[in-house]
């Protein structure tokens, strides 16, 4: 039996080995046959991700609900949790829209407005400044800027460059209706998953307990607890702290009399979602939106905004996110930079709890084998 289990491994390093081999030897042909497989799942790897983000708000309304004893709550407290997780996202999503959509078209509008009298300033402030040489005063006097054209131009380059991306009219309505039925289709596969997640619960341990035995299905479980830990709290800490943030800049913003508050603070707490550099595209936007008001007071905002993100990266994030993750400050930026060339700004996101759960699992690993040495040094003396 022994050599039975020896060949067994043999033979299956051997065609694992031979496996590898021949796909590195047909990687077009292995990245066609990846990219049929991807377009028949990616709905329900989305939809499947969908499900992920809404239960974490579906567990804290069901453990609400849960504390009324009443057979009506005990019967549909997972419908009625699920319809609550809905609303709520729908409402967070509509309020963010409401503030952020009527404030970039208000502040667009003031660009077109503003931006001929600046340029204007900018000309006498370099003629005052080369009044001494009559040349460069005579060609700063001649440059002139037809702003109507200019737009015309830019909207049209704009019309070019998504019609060069996405082609004929045919192709564009297709690529939306096919974006849609997607996101319908993601959206539905969610709810069901929602809506079966316990059945599918007792599955894996039926299946767990009849395949892979009580050790290895304990491990297991033990394994997916901490990969579940680390996504939930990361996901659940970035919100959070992109709240406070956010906040924070629309309050310090209302009280330095800087415009658009509400809109900014959204916009900055938003797109902090994204790990490391959110704040400062976020930032470089609402500089951009105050510049369109006071180019003088865009630079207060930077100077206050650079400050509030010190407060944010010492203060906030290692207390919100940094310590329930818990990953070390060099990891979290070597997985930022490695993950965003690999895949960008998704890869920044899903590269975090990623690395935090191998960090944890090998750590565990480790102690593991450490104790196991331990003993067994202890029992040889």
């Amino acid at each position: 039996m022994k050599s039975f289990g020896t060949d067994k491994k043999i033979w299956t390093y051997i065609l694992g080995i031979a496996f590898l081999t021949v796909c590195i030897l047909n990687l077009e042909q292995v990245g066609k046959v990846l990219s049929v497989l991807w377009s028949a799942i990616k709905v329900l790897v989305f939809g499947g991700m969908i499900a992920y983000v809404l239960n974490l708000v579906m567990n804290r309304i069901e453990k609400f609900f849960g504390r009324f004893h009443n057979k009506f709550f005990t019967r549909f407290n997972t419908a009625l949790s699920l319809l609550a997780s809905l609303l709520f996202v729908v409402l967070v999503v509509y309020i963010l829209l409401a503030i952020v959509i009527p404030a970039l078209g208000q502040a667009g509008q003031v660009l077109i407005r503003v931006l001929p009298q600046y340029f204007q300033d900018i000309q006498k402030f370099l003629t005052d400044l080369f009044e001494n040489n009559p040349k460069i005063v005579e060609a700063i006097g001649n440059l002139e800027i037809d702003w109507k054209d200019l737009i015309d131009q830019s909207i049209s380059f704009l019309g070019h460059g998504i019609g060069n991306v996405l082609g004929s009219t045919f192709n564009v309505v297709n690529i939306v209706i096919s974006s849609v039925v997607n996101a319908v289709l993601s959206i539905i596969f969610a709810i069901y998953v929602l809506l079966d997640k316990n059945r599918f619960i007792r599955l894996y341990h039926r299946l767990g307990n009849l395949y892979l035995g009580k050790e290895r299905k304990d491990k297991l479980t033990n394994a997916l607890q901490i990969i579940n830990q680390s996504f939930g709290s990361f996901i659940g800490g970035q919100c959070i702290e992109a709240t406070i943030l956010g906040t924070l800049c629309a309050i310090g913003m209302y009280i330095l009399h800087m415009p658009y508050p509400l809109m900014i603070g959204a916009l900055v707490g938003l797109i902090n979602i994204i790990p490391m550099i959110g704040a400062y595209i976020g930032g470089a936007i609402g500089m951009f939106m105050v510049f369109t008001v006071d180019p003088m007071l865009s630079l207060g905002f930077l100077v206050y905004l650079c400050i509030l993100q010190q407060f944010e990266s010492n203060i906030i994030y290692p207390r919100v996110v940094g310590s329930s993750v818990g990953l070390p400050g060099i990891y979290v930026m070597m997985t930022v930079v490695v993950f965003g060339s690999l895949a960008g700004i998704p890869g920044m996101f899903l590269g975090i709890p990623t690395v935090a759960s191998i960090y944890k699992l090998t750590r565990i690993h480790i102690e593991n084998k450490e104790k196991e040495l331990k003993s067994k040094t202890s029992v040889k003396s």
